[in-house]
């Protein structure tokens, strides 16, 4: 209700005017606590606005959430008689709960929204999100969680390292980076990924923004991320896999000279693409993990967690090979709860993780349960690249089982290809301005929503 009245508002600033608006949110925004945290605890009150919250939604569904736009001649008859409602609402449950919660906590929890960003995969075409951020620093918006899959993992990571999000930062970034820096054409011993053609080196590409350009160095956890992350990745269980490990290394034939030329190897690439089908396809095979959800995988080091989200089988094989015994034992230990052997590219199970987001701010992973979670999906389905249709239609189907758990979700119509996964710094910067482009309209939907709320004294 309250995106829908806060949208036409915009559309028609006749609708309501700033405090009536402020008193419809404020109602609904009472009416959908259940758990309120302060000092690291939940308080339950779900049960005490039971008989506010019905009211609420007798009164207030069929006016808002007609199939028609919204009739300020329908709505007006109950504000006067809302406002008093929730303020005495709202002062009875202070009351009710002062000796568990303060009157701070409540009036917080209320009226502060949190944003909380989704970024799905989809190789170069997430580069888009990199606009996103840049727009959404010019409004001084700042995320409290990060959730990311696959290239939208690498990015998030990049945006949850610092507080505030630096657009020159992230261009140097990536003029530093290369094929030859990221991607090597070599067979090598596996451990916990499953091989592939391309062997992916994140450490080696952008491990010095994370504390580990150093041989040997331990690099920046999850749990140390400035911003909360969590990043999805699949987990193969033990005896699953359908073919022997050696069929995935030699599924594609890549040489440097294909490389070279991005059509060949999307050909190439397709034909990849049945194996994938079978993996995601064949029941009670792939384990959906979410690194960053629990204790037990926040320390996983954020590198290894998104070089996992990105490797995609018989594509890009990522591994911990190196002499870790932390990290070692950390896989070990996922690997053994999960009852998996292997991990691959979280895209496979959850390619647009706004459930996990959804899930993690109902666990109270930023404080609050007061979040707007907003969806980024670049690897949405486009019909001007035919190639890719079979592989998006494949990632759709976990996709859609997303779309409900968020408030809004961004189809990106124009992305560079996913097989952009190195682009240069004039490539780069067409792909933030497309993802300004894109998110330019949402922005004053999503800035309204986002903005403090007004706190409501009554009527005079």
């Amino acid at each position: 209700m309250e995106i829908k009245l806060v949208r036409e508002s915009l559309a028609d600033p006749r609708l309501v005017d700033a405090h009536e608006e402020a008193v419809v949110r404020t109602a609904l925004s009472l009416a959908r606590l259940t758990r309120v945290r302060q000092g690291g605890k939940d308080v339950g009150v779900s049960a005490w606005l039971d008989p506010f919250r019905e009211e609420l939604v007798r009164k207030l569904e069929p006016v808002i959430l007609a199939p028609r736009k919204i009739d300020r001649a329908l709505l007006m008859p109950h504000l006067r008689e809302l406002e008093e409602r929730t303020v005495a609402t709202r002062d009875g449950l202070v009351r009710r709960f002062e000796s568990r919660l303060s009157a701070e906590t409540i009036d917080r929890e209320i009226r502060h929204k949190a944003l909380v960003m989704v970024s799905g995969g989809g190789g170069g075409s997430a580069y888009v999100y990199a606009g996103v951020m840049s727009l959404l620093a010019d409004y001084g918006l700042t995320p409290s969680l990060l959730v990311g899959t696959s290239m939208g993992a690498i990015l998030s990571l990049f945006r949850s390292r610092v507080s505030r999000f630096e657009q020159d930062e992230i261009v140097s970034i990536v003029r530093s980076l290369s094929w030859r820096k990221l991607f090597r054409l070599i067979s090598t011993e596996n451990r916990f990924g499953v091989p592939a053609a391309m062997r992916l080196f994140l450490r080696a590409g952008i491990g010095r923004w994370f504390g580990a350009e150093a041989p040997g160095a331990q690099a920046v956890t999850l749990r140390e991320l400035p911003i909360p992350t969590i990043i999805t990745v699949s987990g193969i269980r033990r005896g699953k896999l359908p073919h022997p490990l050696e069929f995935y290394e030699k599924l594609l034939h890549v040489s440097r000279r294909t490389l070279l030329s991005p059509w060949t190897l999307a050909l190439s690439l397709s034909r990849a693409f049945g194996a994938l089908q079978e993996l995601v396809t064949t029941p009670d095979l792939l384990v959906k993990l979410h690194l960053g959800a629990d204790e037990a995988t926040l320390d996983f080091d954020a590198l290894d967690a998104a070089g996992f989200s990105s490797a995609l089988p018989g594509v890009i094989h990522y591994d911990v090979l190196r002499d870790d015994a932390r990290m070692q034992k950390v896989l070990e230990g996922v690997c053994e709860t999960h009852g998996i052997s292997r991990l691959v590219d979280g895209g496979l199970v959850d390619n647009l993780p706004c459930r996990a987001a959804w899930k993690a701010v109902h666990q109270g992973k930023v404080g609050t349960r007061n979040a707007l979670i907003v969806g980024l999906n670049g690897f949405a389905m486009k019909l001007r690249q035919p190639l890719w249709l079979p592989i998006e239609r494949l990632a759709e189907v976990n996709v859609a089982k997303n779309r409900r758990w968020a408030h809004l979700v961004h189809d990106f119509t124009k992305t560079l290809s996913p097989l952009e996964l190195v682009p240069g710094v004039e490539t780069f910067a067409r792909a933030i301005a497309l993802g300004r482009e894109a998110l330019a309209s949402d922005m004053p939907l999503i800035a309204r929503l986002l903005a403090p709320l007004p706190r409501l004294h009554g009527p005079a």
